[in-house]
């Protein structure tokens, strides 16, 4: 058995004709829905990149401890489990947060790797001309582009010719899993000219739109950015048909597994906000897209209603190859849901560390937000020290706790750092942690109003999802100050009863 894993960033699933969109095109999503079964209410769980990518090898949350992290030496590793049993891990990506501090120790879990420059502001191009000390990624993002003038020379094409390669070049071998990670249609929305001429005549490099609420972003801008980014998904859907032709030309649906997916979603206006990180979770963030081709079931051109999310993802590829779940991983194993959309969560929690706790119940989403203005008491718990870009700093080392924290059951009480997070290292105006809670707690029918844009009051109801909340938090190893931030010590003193 093979497995081949083609992952997405920021990829909003409502402009994928397969999820209902009727202008951008998308023809090979159409293809792959036709072919694989197509899932309607599949969520993130840990938030943004990083985050998602760790869920996608440990099987767990881990917003609720640590934000953006590389793995931890206590980490179970998907892709580490498969080689260590005889099974061949690869992993082709442009995503630039692998080689900087945050994502520092993920590559090593695969058998092998490659790593295709050039995204966003990866510090590639050695220009001299014009360095300026801390400038911004949109600086070296525009030196990049200058290596990149064809189209074959683009990162996203580079990063498909070496995925396909690594197809080729073993598609009469059995037993190997390939995880194709692109960064698109993640910003920059840098696509060939003609991709952008499918939707606009207008030449424009408007395709980095600012992090920001609606009213905050050019309006004249932000439109040139959005049909640049519809530009990108159509580059992505285009190259991801060479994907579906290598499956066609070497009859690799009887034995391959195909996964097709993202870490989660963008927001362009909807909500009236521009982004990620800083707003609360709605759907276009959270709800996400994912496609699955098992060669067991041959269950073709379907659709599955059951929740699902990133965490069942790794147990899905181990089962697949007959391996066993690590103790600690709390994801499931999707094949019951594949062959009959069978029930595997209750409900399900997701968010950005330190900032709403949001639970899904298949009928409603409750976004919960902290009971304090000041947000806290929050900590982050590692033995990796690292934000995004940087390490932690010293600063923030000296505010931790002199003993190490050894209380956690999901790393098998390893002692990790505690961390007390202050936002004046590594956040920006709008994604201070402390910034949700002006949002309020909000809850919405995502059955009569899948869109979120009638928040409820109905407290019968909060009080319900609470309850889970509490239990899933329970599950998840959740330190205690969570639930102080949250308001939920009385939940709390009723899932320890």
């Amino acid at each position: 058995m093979r497995a081949v894993m083609v992952m997405y960033d920021s990829l909003n699933k409502a402009f994928l004709e397969p999820y209902g969109n009727d202008w951008v095109q998308t023809p090979n999503f159409t293809r792959l829905a036709a072919q694989a079964v197509t899932f309607d209410s599949f969520y993130a769980g840990s938030l943004p990149c990083m985050p998602a990518r760790r869920e996608l090898h440990t099987g767990r949350y881990n917003f609720l401890h640590r934000g953006w992290s590389p793995l931890e030496p206590f980490d179970d590793s998907m892709p580490q489990i498969l080689k260590q049993h005889g099974i061949y891990s690869h992993m082709v990506t442009d995503h630039c947060h692998y080689w900087e501090d945050g994502g520092s120790t993920y590559h090593n879990r695969f058998a092998s790797y490659e790593f295709v420059r050039g995204q966003e502001g990866d510090a590639w191009d050695g220009s001299v001309a014009g360095y300026q000390p801390n400038q911004d990624g949109r600086a070296q993002d525009a030196k990049n582009r200058t290596r990149m003038i064809r189209e074959q020379d683009h990162y996203h094409a580079r990063c498909c010719e070496q995925g396909l390669h690594f197809i080729e070049q073993n598609k009469d071998e059995d037993n190997w899993y390939l995880q194709l990670e692109y960064y698109d249609p993640h910003e920059p929305f840098f696509a060939p000219e003609r991709f952008k001429k499918l939707y606009t005549d207008v030449p424009d490099d408007l395709d980095w739109p600012k992090y920001a609420p609606l009213s905050d972003n050019d309006p004249e801008y932000l439109k040139h950015s959005i049909l640049n980014y519809a530009a990108l998904v159509s580059m992505c859907d285009e190259y991801l048909g060479k994907v579906l032709d290598m499956f066609d030309k070497n009859d690799m649906w009887k034995d391959t597994m195909l996964i097709v997916n993202t870490d989660h979603g963008y927001l362009l206006g909807e909500h009236g906000f521009v982004g990620k990180n800083y707003m609360p979770v709605f759907n276009e963030i959270a709800n996400i897209p994912l496609f699955i081709w098992d060669p067991r079931n041959q269950d073709a051109g379907t659709r599955r209603k059951s929740l699902a999310q990133t965490i069942d993802l790794p147990a899905t590829i181990l089962e697949l190859f007959g391996q066993e779940r690590p103790q600690h991983m709390m994801g499931r194993d999707l094949q019951p849901v594949l062959k009959s959309d069978e029930t595997i969560h209750d409900a399900i929690l997701y968010g950005y560390h330190g900032m709403h706790i949001n639970i899904n119940d298949g009928k409603h989403t409750y976004m919960k937000a902290a009971s304090a203005a000041e947000n806290k008491p929050l900590y982050q718990y590692t033995l990796m020290p690292m934000h995004i870009k940087k390490m932690i700093s010293k600063e923030e080392l000296l505010q931790a706790d002199r003993t190490l924290y050894d209380k956690f059951e999901f790393n098998d009480h390893v002692p990790v750092l505690r961390i007390p997070v202050d936002e004046r290292y590594d956040r920006k105006k709008y994604y201070k942690y402390s910034e949700h809670a002006k949002y309020g707690s909000l809850l919405f029918d995502i059955e009569k109003d899948p869109l979120q844009l009638h928040p409820l009051e109905d407290p019968s109801v909060t009080d319900g999802l609470l309850r889970k909340m509490a239990k899933l938090m329970k599950d998840s190893d959740a330190p205690d100050e969570q639930y102080e931030r949250m308001g939920l010590q009385n939940y709390m003193e009723t899932e320890n009863n």
